[in-house]
This record gives structure tokens, sequence and C-alpha cells, in this order.
């Protein structure tokens, strides 16, 4: 079992252990990794999250505590306050504790969403992530970043490290081909950012790369980030390369998280070749298409998309900020001019 551990202050906040069949062979002292109360509860999607949340549920009850599940939406549609109370309410029901533990089990939604119930129920309950989709894997469930969207992508959220991540390679095996395709952006991602052998990777061997290799090295790539800045005050930001345009994109133009950060990708690699002499563009781009994600977006309103990144950019003290790649694997921050954003966004085709 490969263990990776993200660390707080002088020692480790969260492990996060990558293991073929893991979720077949389930042991309780891996889900419990600190002393455990009476209840869990586990917070799930719908299709094969739930089906192995009821194995998770049914293990536990054979150890002698009481688990309990609960179904929300897929997607974003799960990332509300709406839906964040009606699981406080759950909580309150089962009379969950400070000493008790509530599961995560889903994609980058449903890890996001559990993260920030356990963050705030209580002033903060321990959480386990079990990410079952390859988005969830090497971005969502790592690193601790909780929250929800009101209005734009995660404007409400708290910082709250799980005690563990559990990931199974071979539930990720399973995923529908779309699913994998679209996790592949944030793989690919980090390795943009911090892992040169990750891009040769998926240039040799493209979607066939295998997926235990590709997890392992997406995670140690953000493990490192969060390791030198966990409250996101800097290095860490570099995790949101081509993010700035792609969760304007991701709401202005409802696509897929996957499918809005490899276009996003694309303008960023615009804005890096302008900004910071980025000289693998085009490499950039054609690697982005051959594993069939989008590397352009239309029907979308320019002016809803600055709406968005001007939502970015508040949190940035009123300036334009984006992660440019001053090569393959070596990542910077800059702030960027209007002429910079403009030509980053006529790139992907909205001008």
């Amino acid at each position: 079992m490969e263990r990776i551990l993200i660390k707080s202050g002088v020692g480790p906040a969260s492990e996060v252990c990558i293991s073929r069949g893991v979720l077949e062979n389930l042991d309780p002292d891996l889900f419990s990794p600190t002393p455990l109360g009476v209840r869990v509860a586990i917070i799930t999607q719908p299709g094969v999250a739930a089906n192995i949340s009821r194995s998770i549920q049914r293990m536990f009850v054979a150890s002698g505590v009481r688990a309990e599940v609960r179904l929300i939406p897929d997607r974003d549609a799960a990332k509300t306050l709406r839906v964040a109370e009606e699981c406080y309410l759950w909580l309150n029901d089962l009379a969950l504790t400070r000493e008790d533990l509530i599961v995560g089990v889903g994609g980058g939604a449903a890890t996001d969403l559990a993260g920030f119930v356990a963050a705030t129920y209580l002033r903060g309950l321990n959480v386990v992530q079990v990410p079952t989709t390859l988005l969830g894997a090497v971005d969502a469930a790592i690193g601790g970043k909780t929250g929800v969207n009101v209005d734009a992508k995660n404007l409400v959220g708290v910082f709250h490290n799980p005690v563990r991540v559990i990931i199974d390679p071979c539930v990720l095996s399973e995923l529908p081909h779309e699913l994998i395709v679209e996790g592949t952006a944030e793989a690919l991602k980090c390795g943009l950012i911090g892992d040169p052998d990750l891009v040769r990777l998926y240039e040799n061997e493209g979607l066939g790369a295998d997926l235990e290799e590709v997890v392992t090295r997406g995670v140690r790539v953000k493990a490192l980030a969060v390791n030198e800045d966990f409250k996101d005050l800097g290095r860490r930001a570099v995790l949101n390369y081509g993010h700035t345009v792609g969760h304007a994109l991701e709401i202005a133009a409802s696509i897929p998280h996957g499918h809005a950060v490899a276009v996003g990708m694309v303008a960023a690699g615009t804005a890096s070749q302008r900004m910071v002499g980025f000289g693998d563009c085009k490499r950039q781009r054609d690697l982005i298409a051959s594993l069939e994600l989008p590397v352009r977006i239309s029907d979308v309103s320019l002016d809803a998309v600055k709406r968005y990144i001007d939502l970015d950019k508040k949190r940035h003290g009123g300036e334009i900020r984006m992660v440019l790649l001053e090569k393959i694997g070596q990542a910077t921050i800059a702030t960027v001019d209007v002429a910079t954003v403009d030509a980053a966004l006529a790139a992907i085709g909205i001008d």
C-alpha cells in the first residue's frame, strides 16, 4: 500500500492510502485511524459510490458500530447550502458527537460536500474521504479544501483535512470512459505544474496510462504543494493552473469540471506564453486534445465568463492573478493584464 502524508505544522494531518483492492477487502481500522465513537455517517452519491458505501456500512455494523448512509445529488447539485443543511438535520437525527466519524464516498462534489459538513457540524468532526472518480482521487479529496457554491465555484468553504483518504485504483479502472477522460484533466494538470514524467507518461500511453501510477504521481504533486502552504496563501495556488478561466467556464457554459479545466489550461498556456515565455504552448494543447479533452469552447457569453473571472479576481485583492507555466513541470503565479486575459480567451474561441 502506498502511503503519502500531508503535514500540518510539525506533524502529519492526513494520510492518503493507495492500494488495489482495498475497497474489496475492507478493514475497519483503515477507516478509523483515530479513536472512534459509536456512530458513522456516510455521505454518498447514487451509483457505484452508493454500492461501495453500503459495503462500508456493513463493515462498520459487523464491527459493532452504528453506520448510516445518506444519498446526495450528483455533481454540483450537491454543493449547495441547502443540501448541507439537509445533512446537518440528518446528523441531528443520528445524534452524532465529536467522537464520531463522517465518511465521504463519491466524486469531487461528494467529497467537497462531506468535508464541508464535517468541518462545520459541531465545529468539526473527523472525516475519511473515499474518492471513486479519477478527478476526486487526484484532486478534490486531497488537501482539505471543502466548500459549496454560492453564485460562483467554492465561494463558501473551510480548510479541514480528512484524517485519511482511501483510493482503490481497481475502482477507478472500472469507471465509464467519459469519467476517466474528465479526471485526466486534473491528473495532467499535476504533471504540468510539477511532474514532467507524468506528462511524458500521458504523451507515450495516452488514456491507457496506468491509473495507479497516475494517481500516485498526482497525489505526490498535490501533497508537496499542500505541505508547503495548507491555507492556500502562496505556493499552493499553483494547483489552480487552468482554474481561473476553467471555473468561469464551468458555470457560464455548464460543462463538466474536467472539461472546463482542460480548456482553462489552454487559455493559461497562451497567457504563459505572453507573460513568461512558455515555449510548449502547442505541445500542451496537442496533448490535451489527444486525451479527448476539449481545447475550445463555443456558445458561451464573453460577458458571463469575464464576470466569473472577476469573482475569482476579488479573492486576490482586486488584481487578476493566474497560474502560469514557465516550462513543463515548473509553475509560477503572476498578475496578468486585461490584454493577456483577452488573448487567453481568444485562444479558446471566446472573443
